[in-house]
């Protein structure tokens, strides 16, 4: 009734290991489905050669023995069919597990907007690194691209320091695990919690803006004093 505009805010510790959970199922449904199209490549391969060498004895006017061939063939194809369903169902998982993942993604940074206090234009560019609408493709999926995003923003606008800012070469490939993946996430929210923004305009004199990757808050300085953070 006093005019004054709303203000939401969360106080408790963000649910990371959830996202982290979330973040693990997928990930295990991609390996999944890339070890079951492994294997049905393979069997397709096997199948091709049987079939060819069926044609050849086939196309002989004096053929030799099929030496169980035949046989090979069939249990061949039912592999086949078996490992294409395997295939189907795991892409089924995946699809669930990545719209799981997306809820729970959008969720976090709604939390971590709140948790943080952060304005729209910060909330903006770190949506833009979480990648939340999660779409896999053969060539990289989210967990790569958004580890190398957090990776991008401890080395650019959330670096400490000038050593953190090195250019390191950074292979973007399927990972074997989210370890290094949940360390970025956690640093980043650490520094956001610190006081460091992505964005953070400030107007000098003659009206320009510059951008100021941390915030040189009494509480940023003294809880980052002696903090030494590997990346």
């Amino acid at each position: 009734g006093n005019g004054e505009p709303l203000t939401i805010e969360y106080t408790e510790p963000l649910p990371l290991q959830d996202f982290y959970t979330m973040i693990d199922d997928h990930l295990e449904c991609r390996q999944q489905l890339l070890a079951h199209q492994s294997e049905l490549n393979d069997c397709s391969h096997q199948f091709r050669i049987i079939e060819k060498r069926l044609l050849v004895r086939f196309k002989d006017r004096n053929p030799a023995p099929l030496a169980h061939l035949d046989t090979l063939m069939e249990e061949s194809y039912k592999r086949l069919l078996e490992l294409a369903n395997q295939v189907e169902g795991v892409q089924k998982r995946l699809k669930l597990a990545a719209n799981a993942l997306s809820c729970t993604t959008y969720l976090i940074l709604m939390l971590i907007r709140y948790r943080f206090g952060l304005d729209d234009k910060n909330y903006d560019m770190l949506e833009a690194h979480f990648c939340p609408q999660v779409n896999d493709c053969a060539e990289q999926g989210w967990e790569e691209i958004v580890d190398a995003s957090m990776t991008y923003l401890l080395r650019t606008v959330l670096a400490k320091n000038v050593k953190e800012t090195a250019v390191v070469q950074q292979s973007v490939s399927m990972p074997s695990d989210t370890t290094k993946m949940r360390k970025h996430i956690s640093i980043v929210c650490d520094r956001l919690n610190k006081g460091a923004r992505l964005y953070h305009p400030i107007t000098g004199s003659g009206g320009s803006t510059s951008k100021v990757a941390m915030q040189d808050t009494p509480k940023a300085k003294a809880e980052t004093e002696g903090e030494k953070t590997s990346l």
